[in-house]
């Protein structure tokens, strides 16, 4: 009988010094990061003969832990999302940074050099306010080009970090499988912590799959199934690759065992804080510098266009007030020609450029096709422009034959290409601050009209030179010669009867002569001439008599003149920007500057609304998964204090069985003496 106490009692000490020991090791490991709590069951041995052999296992849940790996994910992107989105929303909600309120400066003092167009103080303060409009661009463009510059070293950080947890769990997979199965050949249960906790700071990164082997591997997969880790210890890595453009650069995974094969990964395909930058740039950063772009090149190129249709203060024709930059096309990597494309903008048509990039594609023999791209590089159905018998080198805009929509974009391009060769264009990257002041002089701002109109004295009639329109100033297209003649001017319009006008130069030459037209209806009487490509035009209101003349001629010493001046102010409300590369027909398709400008803050604003709503709702849903994985994995002080009283009660009982059996045994040994 006290044989049979010593092993119940012994058996029972070693028991509970080992619940001991377990709940002592909670305890201590309360705040290791990825711990998961122990429990330590025993079985009964047979007869009654004391505790069999115990078991120490971790009380984790696949089910729960595969939740909170999805949950980390999703949280992962909505924080690291937000985290970018709140630093664009401040950038465009910060007053100082304000691109409307430099453009409404600027027309501001338009304005008030319209009322006295002739002092020289009021035009420098519109080349102030348009070197501080410069200004405000190259700004705000080099702040949201620093953001992208940061984006490309989180991604170089992030990728570095998920790599090494790949290879991490690589590695423990192999120790824990070097362990073997079964009961016998349980692997350390540290080793399956940090396991757990490497996949779940790889889920930060991004969105996985995690399977479980035969041989005790966890077998990780991306969340659409390309597999990063699998038995045996092999993994897969992922790299960045930008191209054809080395600034933004796109997640490629390449296999361990075979390096050569290369599969690109889109933002779906990814998810964690690696989607979460993806997603940013491609829908939010990226979208807003060529927004912030388009607004540049559009607001600079008209004005630059209607001071060209007027006359400076030196009385000569206008020019330029801003230089807009060129860029160079971006061969892919995968090209064999040794070509190359220039992009500029046509003068006068950054009104045609949609807030786009475009691909460049040439098929051989001599073909070329324009394409506009979303900010992931996917073409817009329907932007296709081809432009056919192309010789090298060779300019491609609209006084190319065929072409009459080229988007605004004027190409250089030079061989020789090859079949397939492909060149993406990025004229709006960085073209807002690369934009520069033509001139520093307030002479150069032309105010004036170059051309005015003289009723005859002697005519009978009461009519008038109304709506007097200057459309080109380009001595190669038109009429004007720089720097201040009009070639064949002074013209002299002259009524001949039945509603008919005749136009003459200044040899009294006929130039061209208008047909019969209606009463009171006489509009663009240069273009009912047939002389449209002079370059003006002009309407005549009233009744004329037969006989009755007009001159047109060269505003010579018209400094008062502010005509043209009002048509620059104009620009401020005027539609001058394309919304889209491609709309449906008869759609609005075109906004002003101040709303083009209204339209990007407050698709910044909504972005970042939205991207503050989903972070909300997934850390919501984190929480709750945490906590259920907490209710079951975590170590609970209170629980454990009370089992550590309860385990230490039982060990001193089972002391008790072995100091009975030994009284026993000696009471024993003195009734036989």
């Amino acid at each position: 009988m006290s044989d049979n106490l010593l092993r119940i009692g012994t058996s029972a000490v070693l028991a509970n010094s080992t619940l001991l020991n377990t709940t002592s090791n909670n305890i201590a490991n309360v705040n290791t990061q990825g711990y998961s709590r122990q429990r330590t069951e025993f079985d009964a041995q047979t007869l009654g003969l004391g505790v069999g052999k115990g078991t120490t296992e971790r009380l984790v849940s696949e089910f729960t832990s595969a939740q909170l790996r999805r949950d980390t994910s999703k949280l992962a992107f909505a924080n690291q999302y937000t985290a970018e989105a709140n630093r664009i929303d401040g950038l465009f909600s910060n007053p100082a940074n304000s691109i409307s309120s430099a453009m409404n400066d600027l027309f501001q003092k338009l304005q008030t050099a319209n009322n006295d167009p002739s002092a020289i103080s009021t035009r420098q303060l519109i080349i102030s306010s348009s070197e501080s409009l410069t200004d405000r661009f190259a700004t705000l463009s080099n702040l949201v080009l620093d953001q992208a510059s940061y984006v490309n070293q989180q991604l170089d950080l992030d990728l570095t970090q998920t790599n090494s947890l790949i290879r991490n769990i690589s590695e423990l997979n192999r120790s824990i499988a070097g362990f073997g199965r079964g009961d016998n050949n349980q692997a350390p249960l540290d080793l399956f912590d940090r396991r757990d906790e490497a996949l779940r700071q790889l889920s930060e990164k991004l969105d996985i799959k995690v399977l479980e082997s035969d041989n005790g591997e966890k077998l990780v997969f991306m969340a659409t199934g390309q597999s990063l880790v699998v038995e045996n210890g092999e993994f897969n890595i992922l790299s960045l690759n930008g191209n054809p453009d080395p600034n933004v650069r796109n997640v490629q995974l390449s296999l361990s065992s075979k390096p050569t094969v290369i599969r690109n990964l889109g933002i779906e395909e990814l998810g964690g804080q690696l989607g979460g930058l993806l997603k940013f740039r491609d829908d939010l950063l990226i979208p807003t510098q060529m927004q912030l772009g388009q607004l540049a090149l559009a607001m600079t190129d008209a004005l630059n266009s209607q001071n060209k249709l007027g006359m400076n203060a030196n009385g000569e024709l206008g020019s330029d007030l801003f230089i807009l930059p060129q860029s160079s096309g971006l061969a892919f990597q995968g090209n064999t020609g040794a070509g190359s494309v220039l992009v500029d903008i046509e003068p006068g048509l950054a009104t045609e450029l949609p807030p786009n990039d475009f691909l460049l594609t040439f098929t051989a023999p001599d073909t070329f096709t324009l394409e506009a791209t979303d900010t992931s590089g996917n073409v817009v159905t329907g932007s296709a422009i081809t432009v056919n018998g192309v010789t090298f080198p060779a300019t491609l805009n609209t006084d190319t034959p065929g072409i009459t929509d080229f988007y605004g974009l004027s190409l250089q391009i030079d061989g020789p290409m090859n079949d397939g060769d492909r060149f993406v264009l990025k004229p709006l990257a960085s073209a807002a601050r690369n934009i520069n002041l033509a001139t520093n002089r307030p002479e150069d701002i032309a105010l004036a009209s170059p051309i005015r109109s003289v009723v005859a004295q002697d005519n009978l009639g009461n009519a008038q030179v109304d709506k007097l329109v200057v459309s080109d100033t380009d001595p190669a297209t038109s009429v004007f010669a720089a720097p201040s003649t009009i070639n064949g001017a002074p013209f002299q319009v002259v009524h001949i009867g039945g509603n008919q006008f005749e136009v003459r130069d200044n040899a009294n030459t006929l130039l061209g002569t208008t047909p019969a037209l209606p009463s009171g209806q006489f509009n663009n009487i240069m273009a009912q001439a047939s002389l449209g490509s002079y370059g003006f035009d002009f309407n005549i209101t009233g009744i004329p008599q037969t006989g009755d003349s007009f001159t047109v001629e060269y505003n010579t010493g018209g400094f008062n003149d502010n005509r043209n001046g009002l048509e620059i102010a104009k620009l401020q409300i005027a539609e001058t920007m394309r919304r889209y590369a491609v709309a449906t027909p008869n759609a609005d398709n075109s906004v002003s500057f101040n709303e083009a400008y209204g339209t990007m803050v407050s698709f910044v604003g909504d972005k970042t609304s939205q991207a503050r709503n989903s972070q909300a709702a997934a850390e919501a849903l984190y929480s709750q998964t945490l906590q259920l994985k907490e209710s079951l994995s975590g170590v609970s002080l209170d629980e454990e204090a009370a089992n550590l009283v309860r385990f230490q009660q039982s060990y001193a009982a089972s002391a008790k069985i072995i100091a009975t059996s030994q009284i026993i045994f000696d009471t024993l040994l003195q009734a036989v003496r």
